[in-house]
């Protein structure tokens, strides 16, 4: 069971489903005496509690799917509305669908509540329902909302994402003792580091990349899952970051990285505040002072290179747990800080709106989409007269995906899982004509499959769970069974199938594996552009107004690059990119952009740039944007267009181009730590670009 289901999520599903949309049906078609209804409630309640995401504090669980049924009935009306002739059916659908399928780039309540609201429209805009009979949907729909609201509440009202924050939390904290160990002398370094591995390993293997993990519904949720990417990124790091000599002292700015990783770990359990981003500010501005004094003090240049990069080492560690301590932040729904003067973290609801809100995005093209495959998939139900019509747009919704070629394999299973389920469903019914009551008895096991099976054994799985579901609940709800509903729910999922599968083909036919790699491409060219303008303000050549104009921009890039990464995750859990180096990209994207960040920020705590240090830094970079326009390369397959520098020594570059400098002189002492600085965080990007694409 953990191996086809971790963290339990499938049988949480299965077993609030189980509870809930039997009861429902129950309620509203014995007990209200409302058949109209039937169809309305326990669709909501499947669709909130198997598609949509309401765990969490007690207030999300039970206003959550109230606002949602809030929405949906709303919905409901414009559907009714609409149904009164052929243009307005699609105008409204086409409308609607690409509305409520752009609204998850929002997250939060929005990107949980649209699946179950769209749904509730296409059940309205293909039924014969009149607006003399809305309070019967509404009844249904008011019995679906409560009990949905009751098992939110009481059923597993632990939040799955307390196994995941527990994973990080205990992944910084092994994280915190290897770097105490290995920069601080402080325990066993060959322990510490197997437990950071295990964690890390754990973290990766659970979360990174699994169709399981919590994201898309929050930007919390977003930020889980990129801070457990980063953790990877950072532990891959590691290796190249400059340890202490046994005669250095033992740096501050470790000790400060270390209570920075612990007080994130505190903090992402609720055992304490987290510290400020202020705190790696100031020992940022301590290190500085300290750097200039020490390569005074060295008796040769050399020297005063090889310990201003050791103690840097633990400098880098303080930025990688500043940039954990902001996610953290996101995590925590708290305001997102600064990192320096140059540049600020935006955490605006609007942002990912604006970022999507082009033909670039993969949810635009998304929407647009699906709300014109709905349109025409409405209007072939008012045209041809289609009874149970909304099985024919479930069929879009189900189906559809943001390339054809994930369509069509969607479509394959669809077709097949439904023919399945359905003689399944026929079996089951058949054999129990005599026996109407046991009908009820096995709704509930019927019911637990459709919220276990698609989430345990996939979407075909799921597909023969819910068609033999509905045939046995339609069953017992109004026997003797119709078992013209069988013929119709196939026939009606093929034509909902076929309208998927042309307008994947005529829209964005592009396969997603094929987007991916362009959408990546496009991230780490405007990472290495953005490192470049960085590298261009410590040389002195480039202005902070600049880089947060860039900023915006490049960050608006990267945004998107990391919704086609999720989209493919969501939607292409078989495909084998989704693992291994994938990931490593598309967190390599962002180290890109935040390694730059703390590139810009380096002059305001110290001076730019001497010409003698100046020329050792400006030819590092072209190496490393070298070997990341080789990833670049490596990602559109095609064959290098730039082949990379030699590799070199920067350090002693840097050391030959301060012979004949006074390094006791404060500002000639500052420009070498800067130098110093800035070519490490080079050099781990020359390292991590060598090791992203190994497979």
């Amino acid at each position: 069971m953990r191996f086809i289901d971790p963290n339990r999520s499938a049988l949480r599903r299965g077993i609030r489903i189980a509870i809930a949309v039997p009861t429902i049906a129950y309620l509203v078609s014995r007990v209200a005496n409302d058949p109209e209804g039937v169809v309305y409630g326990t669709f909501l309640a499947t669709a909130i509690l198997g598609l949509s995401d309401f765990s969490g504090p007690w207030q999300i669980r039970l206003f959550g799917p109230i606002a949602t049924a809030g929405f949906a009935a709303l919905a409901v009306v414009i559907g009714i509305l609409a149904g009164a002739n052929l243009v307005s059916v699609v105008l409204v659908t086409l409308l609607i669908g690409t509305t409520l399928s752009f609204l998850p780039t929002l997250r939060g309540l929005p990107a949980a509540g649209s699946a179950p609201v769209l749904l509730m429209y296409a059940v309205a805009v293909t039924t014969d329902v009149q607006l003399a009979e809305l309070l019967d949907v509404l009844i249904g729909l008011g019995i679906g909302t409560a009990v949905t609201s009751l098992v939110l509440l009481l059923v597993f009202p632990r939040d799955p994402r307390e196994a995941f924050r527990n994973d990080l939390a205990e992944a910084m904290r092994a994280q915190a003792d290897y770097v105490a160990a290995r920069w601080l002398a402080d325990g066993d370094e060959a322990l510490a580091l197997d437990r950071y591995r295990d964690t890390v390993a754990k973290v990766t293997r659970d979360w990174v990349g699994n169709p399981y993990r919590p994201s898309g519904t929050a930007e919390s949720d977003h930020a889980l899952v990129l801070l457990a990417a980063r953790m990877k990124v950072v532990y891959d790091s590691i290796p190249g970051i400059a340890t202490p000599a046994p005669g250095d002292d033992r740096s501050q700015s470790a000790r400060a990285a270390v209570a920075l990783m612990r007080s994130n770990a505190d903090a992402l359990q609720g055992i304490s505040e987290p510290l400020p981003l202020s705190f790696a500010q100031e020992e940022r501005r301590r290190s500085r002072e300290r750097a200039i004094a020490r390569i005074q003090e060295a008796p040769t240049t050399t020297q005063a290179v090889q310990i201003t990069r050791r103690s840097h080492g633990a400098q880098v560690l303080l930025a990688f747990a500043a940039d954990g301590a902001l996610l953290v932040a996101q995590i925590l729904g708290r305001r997102v800080g600064r990192i320096g003067a140059t540049v600020t973290a935006p955490g605006h609801w609007w942002t990912d709106l604006a970022v999507n809100a082009s033909f670039q995005s993969p949810w635009t093209r998304h929407a647009l989409r699906t709300g014109i495959a709905l349109a025409l998939a409405a209007a072939l139900v008012n045209v041809v007269n289609i009874t149970h019509g909304y099985w024919v747009l479930l069929g879009v919704i189900s189906v559809l995906r943001i390339d054809a070629a994930a369509t069509g394999r969607q479509a394959l299973r669809a077709v097949g899982g439904t023919l399945l389920g359905v003689g399944i469903g026929l079996l089951i019914v058949t054999q129990l004509a005599a026996y109407p009551d046991v009908l009820w008895a096995l709704t509930p096991l019927a019911a637990f499959f459709v919220g276990w099976a698609p989430r345990a054994w996939g979407y075909a799985a799921g597909q023969v769970a819910f068609s033999s579901f509905v045939l046995i609940l339609l069953a017992a709800v109004s026997w003797p069974p119709q078992y013209a509903t069988a013929i119709d729910r196939v026939l009606d999922i093929g034509v909902g199938v076929a309208t998927a599968a042309v307008i994947s083909v005529l829209m964005w036919p592009t396969r997603m594996v094929a987007a991916l790699r362009q959408d990546l491409a496009t991230a780490i060219t405007a990472g290495v552009d953005y490192l470049r303008l960085a590298v261009g303000r410590v040389l002195g050549e480039a202005t902070s107004a600049q880089l947060r104009q860039t900023w915006a921009a490049d960050r608006a890039i990267v945004r998107r690059a990391a919704e086609a990464f999720d989209l493919t995750v969501v939607q292409r859990r078989d495909v084998d990119a989704v693992k291994g180096t994938w990931p490593r990209i598309a967190g390599s994207m962002h180290v890109l952009m935040y390694t730059g960040i703390y590139i810009a920020t380096l002059p305001d705590v110290t001076a730019p740039l001497l010409p003698a240090h100046a020329g050792v830094v400006r030819a590092e970079v072209d190496r490393t944007g070298a070997l990341w326009a080789g990833v670049v390369d490596w990602l559109q397959e095609t064959p290098a267009q730039t082949p990379a520098p030699p590799p070199g020594d920067p350090y002693a570059a840097l050391a030959q181009a301060s012979e004949h400098l006074d390094l006791t002189d404060a500002r000639i002492a500052a420009s070498l730590a800067t130098a110093v600085w800035a070519v490490d965080w080079l050099e781990l990007l020359d390292s991590l670009a060598d090791r992203v694409v190994v497979t």
